[in-house]
């Protein structure tokens, strides 16, 4: 028991993909028992198997990376381009910035084609509402390599803590008027008409911000750097709204109209907005409270 035990905690990378493909596997299983509205008691044990393999599959996301990470790097080097990546933090953000961008692009896109189709205001407020994440997620990283390209030492923390800021502002201002779009949709109306296709896509893409949010979660907070914590708020905002989103997309598409249902996702949608809120009023206070004691020093040092 023991033995199962370490290799479970410590699994070679072969078993983790194979995890990682049954994540996916489970996650589709799930998404065709909602779609079929088949209620037989093989949909409960679906269901169960999916959230093991999530949550277990998220588990070795973080847990491998390191390893994962030395591989990566030695075979990287051996490249031009991969080593430039790996070795050049400036090229490295662009990359990562424009796989972002165009993420946020085809999801937006995605939410904006339906939304036109179906007249769906709420997936016209997910369009808007991710892509403005976007946006907001590369002004971040532009102005943060403005700020150490102009500044070092005390100065660069203090215009980082600036735009830690500035992008707690954002994300309240974002999350108010979206919480419009969530009364909408869960209290007036039904947001989108029933289809797979929005299943499977909402399911990949919370999948996807969920991995994000969750290894930005354990890498970022060792680090204390404000421009880091900021992009990793970000993302975990995306999760929690794709989470809400996907909620929405799979009773809809199970054609369940029951006031229970319709309960569940009305107090889903105001946990969402709650936390969105309460972290960009946290990053608020954060950031002011430091930037008021550094300017307290300097004003007892002058």
């Amino acid at each position: 028991m023991k033995r199962l035990l370490a290799f479970l905690k410590d699994p070679p990378l072969w078993f983790a993909a194979l995890i990682w493909a049954g994540t996916f596997a489970a996650a589709g299983g799930s998404i065709a028992a909602v779609a079929t509205g088949d209620s037989g008691g093989w949909v409960y044990a679906v269901y169960l198997l999916a959230a093991v393999f999530l949550a277990y599959g998220i588990y070795l996301a973080v847990r491998l990376t390191p390893r994962m990470k030395e591989g990566i790097l030695e075979r990287a080097n051996r490249h031009a381009f991969t080593g430039q990546f790996v070795a050049d933090y400036g090229f490295r953000t662009q990359v990562f910035a424009l796989c972002s961008f165009l993420i946020n692009v085809g999801c937006c896109v995605y939410h904006l084609v339906f939304a036109v189709l179906w007249r769906s205001a709420w997936f016209g407020a997910l369009s808007g509402y991710y892509f403005l994440l976007g946006v907001l997620r590369g002004v971040v990283l532009l102005h943060g390599r403005r700020a150490q390209k102009g500044a070092e030492g005390e100065a660069l923390l203090v215009r980082k803590w600036r735009i830690f800021r500035l992008c707690g502002a954002a994300l309240l201002v974002l999350e108010i008027a979206l919480t419009a779009f969530v009364a909408q949709a869960t209290m007036f109306a039904r947001p989108l008409t029933p289809s797979i296709i929005s299943a499977i896509v909402s399911a990949a893409y919370t999948f996807y911000s969920l991995i994000i949010a969750v290894v930005q979660l354990f890498k970022v907070r060792r680090t204390g750097d404000p421009l880091l914590q900021a992009l990793r708020n970000i993302n975990f905002s995306n999760a929690l709204v794709s989470l809400f989103a996907l909620e929405i997309t799979l009773v809809a598409a199970t054609g369940d109209a029951s006031e229970q249902m319709r309960f569940m996702n009305i107090a889903t949608g105001f946990c969402v907005c709650v936390a969105v809120i309460g972290i960009g009023i946290y990053m608020i206070v954060r950031a002011s409270r430091w930037l008021r004691r550094a300017r307290e020093e300097d004003s007892e040092e002058v």
